[in-house]
């Protein structure tokens, strides 16, 4: 037989607020070929943020610094005028857009045309996100109209600035558009290149 000793310590509050400290000591005897050590039981440790991951199924946003834009084409008639562009991901990870993009139209001192107002115009369906693998390519584009009334001056750009969804840093590009209503359509992008 084993003499075994196991000590409770514990701590209660009064009801006038004070706290007590009390000990039990239990004593007792076991055969030592029947007991048997109990390990403490650690407590669980929680972690309530949940982890952030970058696979190729949850891609990062897509930064200017990884994209190129381009004119892809333009096409007029009646009077209105389409103008597709095309954001490609020169990056080696893949990335997202979502959205539409910022189009601004400026003076040749880089000055928004103040006379302009770019419309977010949807297309049939809601914006959709565009997961861009390196090399990959989306697209959007804009409308307006170039008619002008006898004698009207119509707002001219001298060159444009193009803003990724979601991003802060810009491109500005040379081109002439003759918004001659003042508005110019632009609609989110959409992937590949619209046909």
């Amino acid at each position: 037989m084993k003499l075994f000793r196991q000590v409770f310590r514990g701590l209660i509050i009064d009801s006038g607020g004070r706290f007590l400290i009390f000990t039990v000591l239990i004593t007792g005897c076991a055969n030592s070929t029947s007991a048997t050590k109990q390990e403490q039981p650690k407590p669980a440790i929680t972690n309530n943020s949940s982890p952030k991951t970058n696979s190729a199924s949850n891609p990062p946003r897509c930064q200017t610094e990884q994209l190129s834009v381009s004119k892809v084409s333009a096409n007029a008639g009646a009077g209105n005028v389409a103008i597709i562009y095309a954001f490609t991901n020169k990056g080696s990870s893949p990335c997202n857009l979502y959205g539409y993009p910022g189009f601004a139209l400026l003076d040749s001192k880089d000055q928004p045309l103040k006379e302009v107002k770019v419309i977010r115009t949807p297309r049939q369906q809601s914006p959709q996100q565009v997961t861009l693998p390196p090399n990959g390519q989306a697209s959007f584009d804009i409308a307006y109209n170039q008619v002008r009334d006898v004698g009207q001056s119509c707002p001219t750009s001298v060159k444009i600035e193009i803003t990724p969804p979601n991003a802060y840093n810009h491109f500005t590009l040379p081109e002439t558009i003759n918004a001659c209503t003042g508005k110019v359509r632009v609609r989110p992008v959409q992937s590949g290149i619209i046909q």
